[in-house]
């Protein structure tokens, strides 16, 4: 607050100078223009000192902290997005092996398990429901060719 005050006096002190260096100059001749426009310039000092006297210390460790925090934002918003995706396809692989199973008029649960790929890809698969010996073969030798989950990978239940 101190300096708050100390700042207004100066400028209101260049003031009154520049208005009394002025009022004594008078209003014609070339002299009188000079003396106004350094008159003029003097306040324009007066008001920019603080700017000039600005420390910029703090402003590395601020931007520094700034950059900090966009990396973190960055990182979620990866993570969010890559989570998403893996939701993303192990809904779809699901759907499809379902639709699958019931083009043969079989009834499965169906889990599948994904790698930790970027994108992430099927892995493994859990199948559950009663399926006779040829639907199982047709629908392993399905999620083996089409979705690249090897037999050993497959886990069946019932």
């Amino acid at each position: 607050m101190g300096s708050l005050k100390q700042y207004l006096l100066a400028v209101t002190a260049a003031a009154i100078l520049c208005a009394i260096v002025n009022g004594l100059m008078g209003e014609k001749g070339a002299l009188s223009a000079a003396v106004r426009l350094l008159a003029g310039i003097f306040l324009i000092l007066t008001l920019a000192a603080p700017l000039v006297r600005l420390r910029l210390d703090g402003l590395e460790e601020m931007t520094s902290d700034l950059n900090l925090r966009a990396e973190a934002i960055t990182a979620s918003g990866e993570n969010s997005a890559r989570e998403a995706m893996a939701e993303i396809i192990k809904s779809r692989t699901e759907a499809y092996i379902l639709d699958k199973a019931e083009s043969l008029d079989v009834n499965l649960t169906v889990q599948v398990e994904l790698d930790t790929g970027n994108p992430p890809a099927p892995k493994a698969v859990r199948l559950s429901g009663n399926v006779s010996p040829y639907a199982k073969g047709v629908l392993s030798d399905m999620i083996s060719k089409d979705l690249g989950i090897l037999p050993e990978d497959q886990i069946w239940n019932g």
